[in-house]
């Protein structure tokens, strides 16, 4: 399974929307095999982009509402509002650890990942 993580000087990019590299990874082996720039512009260009790359799962940080319901429909899952250095969100996910608050982004540190809605 191929795991998309938004990338922007080492880090999770903070808005999905305006992302303009992507990391792709391999789930099973953890390797990464591709740093790819994503098409400028439009955001659904993105989730486009991502599906034809086989990706499944997409880390990132901030997301509109908009976009996380058509990565839906696109058979994406999102972890949205993901916040910190690229390796150490990789570790995280390959885990199950993601989820701690040490990840979540400024200001949602009680987030339920599901949706992005914060308590």
């Amino acid at each position: 399974m191929k795991v998309a993580i938004t990338e922007w000087q080492g880090r999770v990019a903070p808005v999905f929307d305006v992302a303009g590299t992507v990391l792709i990874l391999e789930s099973k082996t953890g390797q990464a095999l591709e740093t790819a720039p994503l098409p400028l512009g439009d955001p659904h260009s993105k989730l486009v982009y991502l599906t034809e790359r086989g990706v499944h799962i997409l880390i990132c940080g901030a997301i509109t509402r908009l976009m996380l319901d058509y990565a839906e429909t696109l058979g994406i899952r999102i972890s949205p509002f993901v916040s910190g250095e690229i390796d150490e969100v990789w570790t995280a996910w390959r885990n199950g650890t993601l989820d701690e608050a040490c990840y979540s982004m400024p200001g949602c540190r009680r987030c339920r990942r599901r949706k992005g809605q914060c308590k």
